[in-house]
């Protein structure tokens, strides 16, 4: 009982600093990092949908029961209302900086270390996250972060053709692969051998 309260507690504070590397570093700067969230901001940015929305997530979550389980749904789902919850009550705050090159660096660095954490506490925020650990189960050798790169590129790159601007594609590629570097020492440590 102790360990599962110790988890949910990283699970929230996980959540909150996921929250604000969205909602004060990537959202207000259009920087779309991948992911459900990523599609969350250009849907935002399309038709006004709240970064934060729940509706995204509902087939992935049928995905995770399939793949893992009742036991494994709950303390996702709770993850996935705490990010929600928090991004929807950090967002009007606006942007913790207009420099987009550290609002990629801060924000991809804030995300992937949250993402670390919830996934150290047997958990997802949803989304992707939950896609990636379905992979992982098929690909144990590769990287969880490697495989976050490949959705989050895609997702990145097209919100270029939404904003039509290549400058941001680019800062956000920048936070796609410090998310993907940083959840990986966050989770695997620096020893590559490891």
């Amino acid at each position: 009982m102790k360990r599962k309260l110790q988890n949910y507690l990283i699970i929230t504070a996980a959540s909150v600093l996921y929250a604000v590397g969205i909602s004060l570093f990537l959202d207000p700067n259009n920087l779309a990092p991948g992911g459900v969230t990523g599609i969350a901001i250009i849907l935002n940015r399309l038709i006004g949908v709240k970064t934060g929305t729940l509706l995204l997530n509902i087939p992935l979550i049928l995905l995770g029961i399939w793949k893992f389980g009742w036991r494994f749904i709950v303390s996702t789902s709770y993850a996935i209302l705490a990010v929600s919850i928090a991004t929807d009550v950090l967002a009007p705050m606006g942007a913790a900086t207009n420099d987009r090159l550290l609002a990629a660096v801060a924000g991809g660095s804030l995300v992937a270390i949250a993402l670390g954490l919830v996934f150290r506490a047997g958990a997802t925020t949803g989304g992707m996250d939950i896609v990636v650990k379905v992979l992982r189960l098929k690909y144990p050798h590769m990287k969880t972060g490697s495989l976050f790169l490949v959705s989050d590129v895609i997702v990145a790159s097209c919100s270029g053709l939404l904003f039509g601007d290549l400058n941001i594609v680019l800062y956000a590629l920048i936070a796609v692969f410090v998310m993907s570097r940083v959840m990986d020492m966050v989770l695997y440590g620096m020893d590559e051998a490891k």
